[in-house]
């Protein structure tokens, strides 16, 4: 009997060490993906950026003149603004659109409720480039939008809608919008109706009921479906490309330019680094944002 407890007193730790080790193997797989394919890349684009360039080969002279260079010349400081209105442009307007969308859809009682979703969804079914072209047939001078301007007469000459930000901005947002609607309806799911009752049985009216009990509780979900729209949108390529070409040109396309073009890879991976510092900035400040506001 004495030798049972023994057994059993040594097979207990040896239970505990191994339920402890399974949150170390359930993390471990993710942890290699993340340092093989996010960290170590990154670290070689950074250690890239501080080595000077010669006849398309990187040097091991060591320099700042990559990022001095992107910071002297106005077109790549224009290409950097314009990066960041977009995809600020692009977060707020998909947040905008997706909320009221992302309401609907979680409130209603229609039995065609799955439907309704998935039509919501369906524009992730079809490529990017895809939907892009589309926007190029409707916004180019000879396109949809200029002949039926024309024919309810609100025009008289057509209009070049693009190249130009505000197409890239309307391209990014409809490709980019069903990623915010579902971001908010996983916010909205998880509150308690009842909480809006209870409101409006104390005299609040549906408008104050929104505006202090429903805005603030789904916060998270409004700053996880900007940061989401916004992380993509600055570092989409192939709408700017399409709808902004040369003449519009923002941060991906130029390190797409430095990279396969002029094979200058230390400016190239100097703008880079500079693309993933600030959304990376950014992203973190609208994270601790939508925390702080959830928890209030």
């Amino acid at each position: 009997m004495a030798r049972d407890h023994g057994v059993i007193g040594s097979a207990a730790p040896e239970a505990a060490r191994q339920s402890a080790r399974v949150p170390w193997l359930l993390i471990a797989a993710p942890t290699v993906v993340l340092l093989l394919f996010f960290a170590l890349p990154n670290a070689l684009l950074l250690s890239a950026s501080f080595v000077k360039s010669e006849a398309q080969q990187l040097t091991n002279e060591v320099t700042l003149d990559n990022y001095a260079f992107l910071f002297s010349w106005s077109l790549y400081i224009r290409a950097f603004i314009r990066t960041f209105i977009v995809g600020l442009s692009v977060g707020l307007l998909d947040v905008v659109l997706g909320y009221p969308l992302a309401y609907f859809l979680v409130r209603t009682r229609s039995r065609w409720k799955g439907l309704l979703i998935a039509l919501a969804l369906a524009p992730l079914l079809a490529s990017v480039v895809v939907r892009t072209y589309g926007w190029y047939i409707i916004l180019n001078r000879f396109g949809v939008a200029n002949d039926l301007l024309l024919g309810l007469g609100l025009i008289e000459e057509r209009i070049p809608f693009m190249p130009s930000t505000g197409a890239i901005i309307i391209g990014l947002a409809h490709a980019l919008l069903p990623y915010s609607v579902l971001t908010i309806m996983g916010s909205l799911q998880g509150l308690n109706t009842n909480l809006e009752l209870a409101a409006m049985s104390l005299g609040a009216s549906r408008t104050r009921t929104f505006l202090n009990v429903l805005l603030p509780l789904s916060f998270p979900g409004i700053a996880g479906g900007f940061i989401l729209a916004f992380s993509i949108a600055i570092s989409a390529y192939a709408t700017p490309a399409i709808l902004g070409g040369p003449a519009t040109q923002m941060m991906a396309t130029a390190i797409y330019g430095f990279m396969t073009q002029l094979l200058d890879w230390s400016i190239g991976a100097a703008l880079a680094v500079i693309l993933v510092v600030c959304a990376m900035t950014l992203a973190y400040a609208a994270a601790r944002l939508g925390a702080r506001e959830g928890a209030l």
